[in-house]
């Protein structure tokens, strides 16, 4: 029985507008974290003098320390803004599914 719930969740129409929803999110996720990330890679490579810059006259912290905090940062934030999606829009949808799903089964 479980596998045909399965199956049959598989073929619902609005599991694939899901699918195609989820990834969506995720991709601009991917794309925000990957220019975050390869931003700083690079800069770190190709550019280190950058990084080892005081923030200021007299401070005794680095840009590139405050750099690496700020990336840190954002992926906490970029997690966040990501529970906040699945939890809103994608968890909703997909009981709405299950719950047709099985609606449909009992009878």
């Amino acid at each position: 029985m479980q596998d045909t719930i399965v199956e049959k969740v598989l073929k619902h129409p609005k599991y694939a507008e899901l699918v195609q929803r989820r990834t969506r999110v995720s991709m601009a996720f991917f794309a925000v974290a990957l220019a975050i990330y390869s931003g700083f890679i690079l800069t770190l490579a190709y550019m280190p003098d950058v990084f080892a810059r005081p923030l200021g006259a007299g401070w005794t912290m680095s840009v590139g320390v405050f750099t690496g905090i700020l990336v840190v940062f954002s992926a906490v934030i970029m997690i966040a803004l990501y529970v906040y999606f699945s939890n809103k829009t994608f968890d909703p949808l997909l009981e709405e599914i299950v719950r047709d799903v099985e609606w449909k089964s009992f009878f």
